[in-house]
C-alpha cells in the first residue's frame, strides 16, 4: 500500500482538483501519461489501493471523539457545531474534491485496459464504492453539490456548474453502490479488510436511511428538497438490508454465549478477520508503523472525553423497562451510583463506561478505582462517565505510553448497524416493527425482547425531539443510540432527524458527585448535585442554529470563482 501511494502521489498532486480558476492554473492532464498507464489489472489495483489509506483511522481515539458534535459525549471545550459558533468558511474547497477528481481519472481511462474485466472486477467495484464514499461525505457536509463523473480539464464548462439537488446526489451514490455490489467479491472470497459485496449492501442501507429521514423530517424547511419522496429511500434501505439478511452471506452478530462481555469484547480486538459481524474494518499494524493511540486514551488517559447523562440514562434496566436514574441520585453518589447502574441495567452500559472495580490494564493488574473527575489536560472525565468502549485490558497497548502502540481494528461497517438501519427504515416505510432484527441485538446481551414502551413510562429520561413520534419509533431510536454509542453515528442521526431540540438550550450533565471520593475538589454541580461542567461556559445551554447549522458553509472564494454556486442556508 505504501508503494502505491508513492507511485501516484505526484500524479494526483499534479492532476489538481476541480476548484475552478485555481484548477485552470494546474498542469494540463496531457502532460502526464495517464493514458499510457491504465493498461493492466495490476495498474487498476495499484491505483485504487491508495484510497484505502485515506479511510478514517482510530488515530488519537478519533472514533469516540467524533461524537462530541452530539448529545453523547463532551470534551473540555464545547463543540463548535452544536454550540452554533462556526463562522462562514473562507478560502476554497479544492482539496476536498481531490479524491473525486482522482478517481474520475481512473474511470475516464478504463477503456485503455487490455486485460479481461474478470481480472480487475474487484478493483472496479472498489472504485465505485470509493466514489460513493466520497460523495456521501459531500452530501452530509454540504447537501446540494455538483456531480462530476469525469475529470475536468481547462476550459470545461462544468467547472462552472451549479449544484445538483441532494436527492440526485443520493441517487448517484446509491447507483454507485449498486455497481460496486455487482463487481465486488464476497466477504468469504476477499476478506473483511477489503471492500466486499456485504459492505456495499450495508453502506446502501446507511445512505438510503440517511436521505429518507433527512427528507422526511426536514420537509418544508430550507433543508428539504422539493418533490422528494422519503419512502423511495426507505424502500431502498429495506431491500438492501433484506438482501444481506436473507442472502447466502457470512454475516451474523458476534456472540460466544457470554452476554455480559461479548458486546464489549467486539470493539477491542486487534484481529477482526474471523468475526462475521465485522463486514469491513481497518487493520492497524505497529510493525508497519500503522499503529494508533486508541488504547492509550481509553485505558490510561481520556483525551478529556466523557459521556453525558443524556446517553447514560437512555440505557434500559435489565428488565427491559426505563430505569429511574434520577431517583437513584438521591440515594447513591459517585462510585456507588456507577456500581449500581452497572448492576441494574443493560450490559451495554457497563461495556461503554468504566465502572469501579473493572480491570483496566491486565499486564500490571491495574483496576479502575474512580473516574478522572479532577484530571488535568487529556486526563479529564468531567461528567464522571469515563469512556470504556473500544478498550481492551489485555491489549499490549493497554496502559502503554503515547507512541502509536495500539493495533485495535477500526470497524467501518458491522452487521449490528444493518439490523438497526433495517428496523428504522422498515418502520418508517410501513409501520412494521422488525422484532427479529431488534431481538437479535437484545439476545446478544441477554436483554428482554424489544417492546414499544409507552413514552410516559420513561419519566425523566424521556427525550423531546421537538415533534411527536409514536412509541415504537421512539423505542427503535433509543435502541439505536444504545447499540451504536460512540461509533460515530449519533451526530448524523440527530441531524437527519432534524432533532435540534435535543441540543438547543441543553447542558450536558454528569453523575451525582460524592465529595468524600475527591477531598478538596469542588466541581460545578447542578441543583441535584450532578456534575455540571459547562455551567459557566454554557449558562443557557447549547446554541445550535437550526436554520443554519445542519449544513456547512461553502467556502467564500468558491462563490466568487463560480457564480453559479449558491451558499447554504443562512451562511
Amino acid at each position: 500500500m505504501k508503494k502505491s501511494i508513492s507511485l501516484f502521489g505526484l500524479l494526483i498532486l499534479l492532476a489538481g482538483t476541480i476548484g475552478c480558476e485555481s484548477f485552470i492554473d494546474n498542469a494540463p492532464e496531457d502532460q502526464i501519461s495517464v493514458g499510457d498507464y491504465f493498461k493492466t489489472a495490476n495498474d487498476i489495483e495499484n491505483y485504487v489501493k491508495k484510497y484505502y489509506a485515506g479511510l478514517p483511522t482510530h488515530g488519537s481515539a478519533n472514533l469516540p471523539l467524533s461524537e462530541t458534535s452530539s448529545d453523547n459525549l463532551i470534551v473540555a471545550v464545547p463543540n463548535a457545531v452544536i454550540q452554533g459558533s462556526r463562522a462562514p468558511r473562507n478560502g476554497q474547497w479544492t482539496n476536498e474534491w481531490s479524491d473525486i477528481r482522482s478517481i474520475n481519472i481512473l474511470f475516464d481511462n478504463l477503456g485503455n485496459v487490455e486485460d479481461d474485466l474478470s481480472a480487475y472486477s474487484q478493483f472496479l467495484g472498489e472504485a465505485h464504492f470509493f466514489r460513493a464514499w466520497f460523495y456521501y461525505e459531500k452530501l452530509q457536509t454540504y447537501g446540494d453539490v455538483p456531480i462530476y463523473v469525469n475529470q475536468l480539464l481547462p476550459g470545461d464548462e462544468d467547472l462552472y456548474k451549479e449544484q445538483d439537488p441532494r436527492t440526485e446526489v443520493a441517487d448517484f451514490i446509491l447507483a454507485e453502490l449498486d455497481l460496486a455490489f455487482q463487481y465486488l467479491g464476497t466477504r468469504a472470497s476477499v476478506g473483511n479488510a477489503k471492500l466486499n459485496k456485504e459492505t456495499a449492501l450495508a453502506f446502501k442501507t446507511q445512505v438510503a436511511l440517511y436521505e429518507g429521514t433527512w427528507q422526511k423530517y426536514h420537509a418544508g424547511t430550507v433543508f428539504g428538497t422539493n418533490g422528494a419522496d422519503p419512502d423511495k429511500y426507505f424502500q431502498e434501505a429495506v431491500i438492501a438490508a433484506e438482501k444481506l439478511m436473507n442472502g447466502e452471506y457470512n454475516v451474523g452478530l458476534y456472540s460466544t454465549g457470554k452476554p455480559e462481555s461479548d458486546y464489549y469484547d467486539l470493539f477491542g480486538k486487534d484481529n477482526m478477520s474471523g468475526i462475521n459481524e465485522v463486514l469491513f474494518y481497518r487493520i492497524a499494524s505497529t510493525a508497519e508503523q500503522l499503529g494508533h493511540e486508541l488504547q492509550f486514551y481509553v485505558t490510561r488517559r481520556t483525551r478529556d472525553m466523557s459521556l453525558t447523562w443524556s446517553l447514560i440514562s437512555s440505557y434500559l434496566g435489565k428488565d427491559g423497562k426505563p430505569y429511574d436514574y434520577t431517583g437513584l441520585t438521591q440515594v447513591a453518589k459517585g462510585n456507588d451510583f456507577l456500581r449500581k447502574i452497572a448492576e441494574d441495567t443493560d450490559p451495554r452500559l457497563k461495556a461503554t463506561v468504566w465502572i469501579p472495580g473493572d480491570l483496566r490494564v491486565a499486564s500490571s493488574g491495574q483496576i479502575f478505582d474512580k473516574p478522572f473527575l479532577n484530571g488535568g489536560s487529556e486526563e479529564l472525565a468531567a461528567t464522571g462517565f469515563q469512556v470504556k468502549k473500544f478498550s481492551n485490558p489485555f491489549s499490549s497497548a493497554a496502559g502503554a505510553d503515547f507512541g502509536g502502540l495500539s493495533q485495535t481494528g477500526r470497524i467501518f461497517f458491522r452487521y449490528g448497524e444493518v439490523l438497526l438501519n433495517y428496523a428504522e427504515a422498515k418502520y418508517e416505510l410501513d409501520g412494521t416493527i422488525a422484532y427479529d432484527a431488534l431481538n437479535a441485538l437484545r439476545d446478544r446481551v441477554g436483554m428482554p425482547a424489544f417492546e414499544a414502551i409507552p413514552q410516559s413510562e420513561y419519566g425523566a429520561n424521556l427525550l423531546d425531539y421537538g415533534y411527536a413520534i409514536d412509541d415504537a419509533l421512539y423505542a427503535i431510536r433509543n435502541e439505536r443510540r444504545v447499540e451504536l454509542a460512540l461509533e460515530g453515528q449519533r451526530p448524523d442521526d440527530f441531524r437527519r432527524w432534524a432533532a435540534h431540540n435535543l441540543i438547543i438550550g441543553k447542558r450536558p450533565k454528569g453523575y451525582p458527585f460524592a465529595p468524600s471520593e475527591f477531598p478538596g475538589f469542588n466541581p460545578l454541580l447542578d441543583e441535584n448535585g450532578q456534575t455540571d461542567y459547562f455551567q459557566t461556559q454554557l449558562p443557557n445551554g447549547y446554541k445550535f442554529r437550526p436554520d443554519q447549522d445542519y449544513l456547512t458553509s461553502i467556502p467564500s472564494d468558491e462563490l466568487v470563482l463560480n457564480p453559479n454556486l449558491k451558499q447554504n442556508p443562512n451562511w
